[in-house]
């Protein structure tokens, strides 16, 4: 009986390592754990949202001048890439003949004039029918003189706005036909930047917000104005024109340029965004998969704007939180966990590894 006391006994024992001292006891990961990463909400910074949109320059207007009445081309006095002025006539079109079909209508309104006014002078010895006659006379003659102004007037064709002549395209002694173009006029002082904006970020913009637009033809940055915002998308792109409008006094922009315009949108002190792909969506509700001691649990949480790739959190997660942020869609209340890395969300929209 002895013996086997003593034989218990040394099983009961502790192992000794090499060392002599106790050898710990160690725990192996369980086996049917999920390998995720982790990213942790900080409270000490408010996030900022920046898009950056690509977009085209064009002139702030843009028309194709053509001949209204057509003719034969009598001068063109202007030369493609010229700076012109408001009102500065570009080319003449048949307005020699135009002048002249004027002032044959303002003699025929002068003689008009003159018979009606030496029957009205005759008093009760004109009858009725007389005088109807030469106001209507007159009448008729005035609107050819305003009808033959109209065609001369047309025959001149005149810069609407100061810009840049882009094309100039007939030539002294050629014919046109009415309708034919005969300039094309840049305003390049502002000019705009038009841009295709999606659903999610359009509702980000406002009129006359800032903006920094970049080109690479300029070695700065320039600040611009929301000037339009569509109230409809495109049925074919689905997406919302909007235009920018800056300043260009150098001429660097140029129509056909490719800009970059870039929104900051500031979020009010405290909100907390965090990536849409983060938030998982079930029956009861949208919530998140947070790290606690190695098990997973489910957050329920409120959501508020969209803000392009991110979506504001109104309530459900506080600052700390560890959120699981890859291997979240396999997950379950309680599953076992194991953290690959762990970052810190956000900076820009993006969770940051290897952070403190």
């Amino acid at each position: 009986m002895m013996l086997l006391s003593l034989l218990l006994g040394c099983g009961d024992a502790p192992a000794e390592g090499a060392g002599g001292g106790v050898t710990a006891e160690r725990h192996a990961p369980d086996a049917n754990a999920t390998r995720v990463e982790v990213a942790r909400i900080r409270g000490d910074a408010t996030p900022a949202m920046r898009l950056s949109l690509p977009g085209e320059i064009e002139g702030s207007q843009d028309v194709l001048l053509a001949s209204a009445l057509g003719g034969q081309v009598e001068r063109v006095m202007i030369h493609r890439g010229e700076t012109v002025r408001a009102g500065q006539v570009l080319a003449r079109v048949d307005a020699e003949i135009y002048a002249a079909q004027l002032a044959q209508a303002e003699a025929q309104r002068d003689q008009a004039a003159a018979e009606a006014g030496r029957v009205e002078k005759l008093g009760d010895l004109a009858s009725e029918s007389q005088l109807l006659q030469a106001r209507t006379a007159l009448k008729v003659a005035e609107a050819q003189v305003r009808a033959a102004a109209a065609q001369v007037a047309r025959s001149v064709v005149t810069a609407p706005f100061t810009g840049v002549a882009a094309d100039v395209f007939p030539g002294r002694g050629e014919f046109l036909g009415p309708g034919s173009p005969v300039a094309r006029v840049v305003q390049l002082d502002p000019v705009r930047v038009t841009l295709a904006v999606a659903d999610r970020d359009v509702v980000l913009l406002e009129p006359g917000q800032e903006v920094v637009v970049s080109t690479a033809a300029s070695g700065r940055p320039l600040v611009g104005e929301i000037a339009f915002i569509g109230r409809a998308a495109d049925s074919r792109t689905r997406a919302f024109p909007v235009e920018v409008e800056v300043e260009n006094p150098d001429g660097m922009l140029l129509p056909g340029m490719i800009a970059t315009v870039a929104v900051d949108r500031p979020l009010p002190e405290g909100t907390i965004a965090i990536p849409q792909d983060w938030v998982v969506s079930r029956r009861s509700g949208q919530g998140v998969f947070v790290a606690e001691e190695g098990h997973a649990k489910w957050v329920s949480i409120e959501l508020g704007e969209i803000l392009h790739d991110l979506v504001v959190v109104r309530s459900g997660l506080e600052a700390g939180a560890r959120v699981i942020v890859t291997g979240h869609r396999d997950l379950v209340d309680g599953d076992d966990v194991l953290i690959g890395r762990e970052g810190v969300c956000c900076t820009d929209g993006r969770t940051v590894f290897g952070e403190p």
